[in-house]
């Protein structure tokens, strides 16, 4: 092979692994190889990612698109690096991304917002025997907050600062995640477990079939306070949500949605984002009874924390829907 074959080998090489390797995984004109990045296999976000890999390899004409494994947090992460292209996402979560927040150690400046699929709510389950009334009857009580990492964590924490409250004035902690902690609650080793999550959660349904599971109404102030401070959004959890609900309960909660790298081409965003909401049949078909109500055109922009991408803005703009000014394209 001649010298000059041999550079022009090893530079195709080189850039067949820039290609490769790179986050950004399409060429310009080329097929479209898009990552998104989930949940854990066989949960609400895996499900949801999967059913929008399809539809975008189906939909999208030049686009294909696979479902990862990964996490709110680590999501944001990967999609601002580019190492994912969509990824979903508490809006909290993104919120604490895109401002440098624990657990982000700067800021994510590269994500933007596609919309909100349901609002998941906080709250914080016991057995009604218990009879706990506010906060301050939980002092002393054992608990779990879920696990390290968890963003029901994150939230619990950021209550308890905004009461006044430290883990030092409670029981004893368990880092355990939803089955365990009915495990524990049903066997009376825990009091009560603060969760984020719509109700009612599978696991905890068996405990109310046990011993009837009631929910702590939190203070308005507390509650308003935690919705401007940090992006929740109010949400009533309705009466009968565990037998031993018997009144609407209010409280906060985080958008559960898609985010994506802001490089994403703006037609391929308003494609992706149209195929998604033309066949948003197949997300409820997909999802746990408790959030098939939710997904729909009409609440696509609530838990609206960040910029829209330019793409999946002028879709709804094309939808007549009023965009909230947190909404707003960067230009």
């Amino acid at each position: 092979m001649s010298k000059i074959n041999t550079k022009l080998v090893r530079i195709l090489s080189v850039l067949l692994c820039i290609f490769l390797f790179s986050g950004i995984g399409w060429a310009s004109g080329g097929t479209k190889y898009l990552k998104i990045a989930t949940g854990t296999v066989g949960g609400t976000w895996f499900s949801g990612g999967s059913v929008l890999a399809s539809i975008i390899t189906e939909k999208v004409e030049g686009a294909n698109a696979s479902p990862t494994i990964g996490g709110g947090v680590s999501n944001c992460r990967d999609v601002d690096a580019n190492r994912a292209q969509i990824g979903y996402s508490y809006s909290g979560t993104a919120l604490d991304a895109w401002e440098g927040r624990v657990p982000f150690e700067k800021p994510l400046k590269n994500l933007r917002y596609i919309g909100n699929q349901y609002i998941e709510p906080f709250h914080i389950l016991f057995l009604k025997e218990q009879g706990f009334k506010s906060l301050d009857d939980l002092k002393g009580k054992s608990f779990s907050p879920g696990k390290e990492g968890f963003t029901g964590k994150i939230v619990f924490d950021r209550l308890l600062e905004e009461a006044n409250i430290s883990y030092d004035m409670l029981g004893k902690a368990t880092y355990v995640g939803f089955p365990d902690g009915a495990l524990l609650m049903k066997d009376k080793h825990l009091d009560f477990y603060a969760i984020l999550t719509m109700p009612p959660n599978s696991a905890f349904m068996d405990v109310d079939t046990f011993s009837a599971v009631d929910i702590l109404q939190l203070p308005e102030d507390l509650l308003n306070r935690m919705a401007e401070k940090y992006g929740m959004e109010k949400w009533i959890i309705p009466a009968g949500a565990y037998s031993g609900v018997k009144n609407d309960i209010t409280t906060v909660g985080y958008g559960g949605g898609f985010y994506c790298n802001k490089d994403l081409p703006e037609d391929l965003v308003y494609e992706i984002t149209k195929a998604l909401w033309e066949n948003y049949e197949r997300f409820v078909d997909a999802a746990p009874a408790s959030f098939k109500s939710q997904i729909k055109l009409e609440n696509a922009l609530r838990g609206t924390v960040l910029p829209l991408h330019e793409g999946a803005y002028r879709f709804y703009k094309e939808k007549g829907m009023e965009i909230p000014e947190a909404g707003m394209p960067l230009k």
